[in-house]
């Protein structure tokens, strides 16, 4: 499998320099959505970007009005959070911003909003996973193992693990050695945003029946799902707790010896910490995912949450403990694959979108 492929300011026109209202500062749209549902992934990564690009242009999200993730997210960083409306994508904001860019699946109001970009001169990059819903962006950008745009895609691609957008602070980390030690003393536990409930319990009753006194680090995600009355459970020998909300997830990871996760972000998040890894899947889409990885030798495969059986962890996680040297190469080909330097990749090409459109 090929996992690695790689295929300043804008101002608008001067007709619309007149027409829009003045700022004191330009600033670029963010078009992404969040929820149980549709999961975090695409916040997430728009979030990271957003922190990188705001000393150059000052985020402007524009978000369903039902998404409260996103507003409260963006508004805590101290972000404009507007309204979407997909019947007028284009009147959101009396403003003609920098750069447009778009990472969700809803695709309602997508392409009048491109459209319209065009005319007034404005760049559109989008992000994309497995080449789903391709747009018709100037650029796009997809991070996953399997990128595919086909004909239906943006006018310039940049596909691979290259492009994977996580937080800047993964990259950071990576920087440290990574300590592989002979028995399993941690385990990271981050089964992605959402409701994770029913394949959470799954996972500590097959570490419970594993039977090993090992810390357990569950991570919370963004929705409550009664973490609470889990965690009051007896779990031992397990010694599980929730990571405290200011608890440096990379730093944790990275000291841990094992991450179980969900097929999204957290997979990859682990694979940039040098952390061996098991993933369980939630739909088809991760399932392509965490496949690819395990081909690739990269992670133990799960297969999928909703058919994932607590006995069957306990063989698994004792194997992988069992050989270390596994786990060694696991850490080495994932820190390898996933570098935590495409969000600074990505960065870079937003910023040449931008000073491109600022020339015409």
């Amino acid at each position: 499998m090929n996992l690695i492929h790689a295929k300043t300011l804008t101002h608008a026109r001067p007709s619309d320099r007149r027409a829009a209202e003045p700022l004191s500062r330009a600033c670029f749209w963010v078009r992404t959505a969040a929820g149980p549902s549709i999961g975090f992934g695409h916040l997430r990564r728009t979030l990271a970007l957003a922190s990188m690009l705001e000393n150059v242009a000052e985020p402007c999200f524009l978000v369903d009005s039902d998404d409260f993730w996103t507003r409260r997210e963006a508004g805590d960083r101290g972000w404009k959070c507007i309204e979407f409306r997909p019947d007028q994508p284009w009147n959101c904001s009396g403003s003609v911003p920098a750069l447009i860019l778009i990472d969700t699946r809803q695709e309602e109001g997508l392409l009048a909003m491109i459209r319209e970009a065009r005319r007034r001169g404005v760049g559109v990059a989008s992000i994309h996973d497995l080449g789903l819903n391709p747009v018709p962006s100037d650029v796009g950008i997809d991070g996953s193992v399997s990128p595919d745009f086909g004909d239906n895609g943006p006018a310039k691609a940049y596909t691979g693990l290259r492009y994977l957008v996580l937080d800047c602070s993964y990259g950071v980390e990576a920087r440290f050695p990574k300590l592989i030690r002979q028995k399993l003393q941690t385990i990271v536990v981050n089964l992605g945003g959402g409701d994770s409930s029913r394949y959470f319990l799954k996972v500590l009753k097959g570490l419970l029946l594993w039977d090993r006194d090992v810390e357990v680090v569950g991570i919370r995600g963004f929705v409550s799902w009664g973490q609470d009355q889990l965690r009051a459970g007896d779990w031992r020998p397990l010694r599980f707790r929730w990571a405290e909300r200011d608890e440096p997830l990379p730093e944790l990871l990275r000291n841990a010896d094992l991450a179980i996760t969900a097929g999204g972000l957290s997979a990859f998040e682990a694979l940039c910490s040098g952390t061996p890894l098991m993933a369980l899947s939630y739909d088809v889409h991760q399932h392509r995912t965490v496949s690819a990885l395990a081909k690739a030798g990269l992670c133990v495969d799960l297969q999928c949450g909703e058919t994932l059986e607590p006995q069957r962890i306990p063989g698994l996680v004792a194997a992988l403990e069992k050989d270390q040297s596994l786990r060694q190469k696991m850490s080495l080909v994932g820190r390898r694959m996933v570098d935590g330097k495409g969000a600074e990749r990505v960065r870079r090409i937003l910023q040449r979108l931008m000073s491109a459109a600022a020339q015409k």
